[in-house]
């Protein structure tokens, strides 16, 4: 039995988790940007979540020294039946949790719930802040009060002045948007295995510690609904078993995929030049434009047909389509689903097109010219990952 214990700073903004050393320590710090309101302490459930992953690999139980939440612990449970199910070499035990007691927190007022926001300064989160700040989302609106970047995550806990680049582009889209940035560093991922399956659990952590002034949290979605792929860290599957009587977990955008996310930014375009979405290039907080994720990128503007200017260094040309790298089937999967749809809107370049049904060919590509479903890739990805989790 893994024993856990919450330290606080005096000044709330430092928390540590410690077990004694039966587990690494863990530590967030909060750093409220340009005036936005720091988070008050208020629950230490954060700290079980962050140390769930890690006590399921090492086949540890866990006691909480501090009372938890009963929605939380009911959410827990179902979410190690799932990824004990999908992948026990990775979450190897279904483990028992103990707490010091239980607490339900009803409503308190009927005020309007405000929401905090996970947020790269990627598309996927640009679009998730942006479409609820400009009351686009229907009956799912949320008021976005805070938008919260990790430093740790993506990019590298030791990577200060690449993150304090990438802090600046995301506070002018908050501030464009009138919303507040909080960034927090944490050595989370250090000590974490298997990142693509486990960093859901980290971001959780995270937005749980703004639960005293907010309501809701927001995830977006990877993909979309048509285009998801289950096992993987952060899935409307499995994010909302991180719900609590005080914050509700809510994934966001699944309605919509890259493209249809990357033409609703492209339209708002005094964030385009702040958005930020590489991480397999040098960790400077700027784009490379050369990496897969920044190519693609460019792809989904042009086939939303958003016109250049564009956040990266050198525009899309159909020599930088052909040396594009294609290191996962997934990335040929995204790739597949582009085509489709250049093919099918006709709003991109004709070379443009070509480049990529060329690329696509001499990768030896068998994905039908139709815009194709990802359920078979899904299904052999998700038989290969459970043959070699036996």
């Amino acid at each position: 039995m893994t024993r856990l214990q919450v330290h606080v700073s005096s000044d709330g903004l430092r928390r540590e988790i410690r077990s004694n050393g039966k587990l690494p320590e863990v530590f967030f710090e909060i750093t409220p940007r340009n005036g936005a309101p720091a988070p008050e302490f208020d629950t230490a459930d954060f700290a079980l979540i962050a140390m769930l992953p890690l006590a399921m690999r090492d086949m540890t139980d866990l006691h909480a020294e501090f009372e938890v939440d009963a929605l939380l612990l009911d959410g827990l449970d179902h979410f190690q039946e799932i990824w004990h199910s999908w992948r026990p070499d990775i979450f190897k035990k279904r483990i028992k949790i103990t707490s010091e007691g239980e607490y339900f927190r009803p409503p308190v007022d009927a005020r309007p719930p405000n929401a905090v926001a996970a947020f790269s300064a990627g598309v996927d989160s640009t679009f998730t802040l942006s479409r609820h700040v400009k009351r686009d989302a229907g009956r799912a609106i949320r008021n976005v009060k805070t938008a919260v970047m990790v430093h740790g995550f993506d990019m590298p806990i030791d990577a200060d002045e690449g993150f304090e680049t990438l802090a600046h582009h995301g506070s002018a889209i908050c501030a464009d948007l009138g919303v507040d940035l909080v960034t927090v560093k944490t050595n989370w991922r250090k000590i974490v295995r298997n990142w693509e399956e486990t960093f859901g659990v980290g971001l959780v952590s995270v937005l749980h510690q703004f639960s005293k002034a907010h309501d809701v949290a927001l995830i977006a979605t990877e993909e979309s609904y048509q285009n998801c792929f289950p096992v993987w860290g952060n899935s409307f599957w499995t994010d909302r078993f991180f719900t609590s009587s005080a914050l509700k977990i809510e994934s966001d955008g699944g309605a919509y995929d890259r493209i249809d996310r990357a033409r609703y930014v492209g339209q708002h375009r005094s964030l385009v030049p702040h958005l930020r979405v590489c991480w397999a290039g040098p960790r400077t907080g700027d784009n490379c434009g050369v990496c897969p994720k920044c190519i693609l990128t460019k792809l989904n503007f042009a086939a939303a047909g958003i016109a250049e200017p564009w956040p990266f260094p050198q525009g899309l040309t159909p020599e930088l389509v052909s040396r594009m790298p294609l290191q996962t089937h997934w990335q040929k999967v995204f790739l597949e689903l582009i085509l489709a749809d250049m093919e099918s809107n006709r709003v991109a370049d004709p070379a443009i097109i070509r480049a990529v049904a060329d690329r696509l060919a001499s990768a030896g590509s068998t994905e039908s010219r139709k815009r194709p479903s990802k359920l078979k890739p899904l299904r052999g990805t998700l038989s290969k990952l459970l043959r070699a989790s036996r």
